[in-house]
């Protein structure tokens, strides 16, 4: 029987208890280990990859390589055996590949999570679309308006089967890896160029090795883009909190700049956040903190994915600061049986950031005094800054920009003043670069 709490009672319910977690943090994530131990709770870690302070942030660690994941059930044996007799009250993870090894270890440990099926769903773009495309007598909601017209691409041949597809179209990776491989194909030759030099690049790239060269080719969503992210316990919709996200680069799906709370009318976010619920739901996401993309197209709001995690650490801690929530709190208790309940979620603060890109900034942002500016205003709670450690800040070529900060510009009054102390500390740190318009793609708030 769970416990039903409001967000204050939250860390008096979650202190003493002990959550296994599937995965390492990056180090853009290094400060997912600072919330739990404000909160303490035991964390024990699993990971086959360890970064070197995550030792001394958790409770225990066991090292074991389960990254071949071809017998996922073997592996979930394994690290049970590893736990011997200590108690787990919750088990998760934030880490995209670890969704369905996660889901096998809470389903036989018998703890709160998402079922194996629905995990090995939503780590394919492609396998997503086709089941919100189903009319299943297991689910109440009717998802398939959401879905975009979607085919699975693994060699050049199955072009000739995507017959509803018209151009221009986007061809992007089946499998998580960002924004990375994500292009514009504007014919049927021109997507068998691309299919061509993206497999060939999933060799190379630091990204595309890791995920499988499948693809998927879909249909072009021309609308704003949305982060939605979502509470569900039991398939009951918590909250839902947005993110309205920047105008993309030039020729590019990458985001620059976000924007906290939602600008939408209050019908435009009741739409989207119903619509995350239920697709979330479709696929079987029915217990966490889950993140999801969306369109706002012509026709109505369309997703782009689902996340069977919580989204990334940058984006919740803003919401922290905006709602006075924070998502990974809320996740460790779903994990432990502890219901959330949210019966006035009011707005604190606007927020209006951008982000930071190698290709773009990283020059600038090396400079001393920018980098002490930055930290100074950042102690100060004038402004939100995460970023990768500097060690890890490394020159970024790519044809797709690697983000290493994101820079958050606060405000009492409202997102106007918010967007407008974003580009004047922009502009007063020297970030320049013509090709990164920041007053252009915040433009949407002005």
């Amino acid at each position: 029987m769970s416990i039903q709490v409001y967000p204050e009672q939250m860390r008096q319910a979650l202190e003493g208890k002990t959550i296994l977690v599937i995965g390492t943090s990056n180090s853009g994530n290094r400060l997912i280990w600072d919330i739990f131990t404000e909160v303490k709770l035991k964390v024990i870690l699993v990971a086959h990859t360890v970064y070197s302070d995550e030792p001394n942030k958790v409770h225990s660690l066991i090292c074991y390589d389960y990254s071949n994941q071809s017998d996922i059930d073997s592996h979930a044996n394994n690290i049970i055996q590893l736990l011997g007799d200590r108690h787990i009250d919750g088990c998760f993870t934030f880490t995209e590949a670890d969704t369905p090894i996660t889901a096998v270890i809470c389903q036989k440990l018998g703890v709160r999570g998402i079922h194996p099926d629905a995990a090995m769903t939503v780590r394919s773009k492609h396998n997503t679309y086709q089941i919100l495309r189903q009319n299943t007598t297991d689910c109440l909601y009717t998802t398939e308006i959401y879905s975009p017209i979607s085919y699975r691409i693994g060699t050049v041949r199955d072009i000739s089967d995507a017959k509803k597809i018209t151009y221009p179209a986007v061809l992007k990776p089946e499998f998580d890896v960002g924004s990375w491989g994500v292009v514009k194909v504007t014919s049927k030759d021109d997507c068998l160029s691309q299919i061509n030099r993206l497999q060939r690049n999933f060799d190379t790239s630091r990204l595309g090795g890791k995920f499988g060269k499948s693809l998927v080719l879909m249909e072009l969503l021309q609308g704003l883009s949305y982060n939605v992210d979502v509470v569900i316990y039991d398939g009951e919709l918590m909250i839902g909190l947005i993110t309205d996200v920047g105008l993309y680069l030039p020729n590019m799906f990458v985001d620059t700049a976000t924007c906290q709370p939602s600008s939408l009318s209050d019908e435009l976010q009741t739409e989207l956040t119903t619509a995350a619920h239920q697709c979330c739901c479709k696929v079987g996401l029915v217990n966490g903190v889950f993140n999801t993309e969306w369109k706002i197209t012509e026709s109505g709001p369309k997703l782009v994915e689902i996340n069977g995690r919580i989204g990334m650490y940058r984006r919740s801690i803003v919401y922290k600061t905006t709602h006075g929530v924070i998502l990974w709190e809320i996740a460790a208790a779903i994990a432990c049986g502890i219901k959330p309940s949210f019966p006035d979620i009011s707005v604190r603060s606007f927020a209006v950031g951008a982000y930071l890109y190698t290709k773009f900034h990283r020059e600038q942002f090396l400079k001393k005094e920018v980098i002490q500016t930055l930290k100074s205003l950042a102690n100060a709670k004038a402004i939100l800054l995460e970023m990768f450690e500097l060690k890890d800040l490394k020159q970024n070529e790519e044809e797709f920009p690697l983000s290493f900060c994101h820079l958050v510009a606060l405000s009492n009054k409202d997102i106007k003043h918010a967007r407008q102390a974003l580009l004047d500390l922009y502009r007063s740190l020297g970030f320049t670069e013509t090709e990164y318009d920041i007053e252009k793609f915040t433009s949407l708030w002005a």
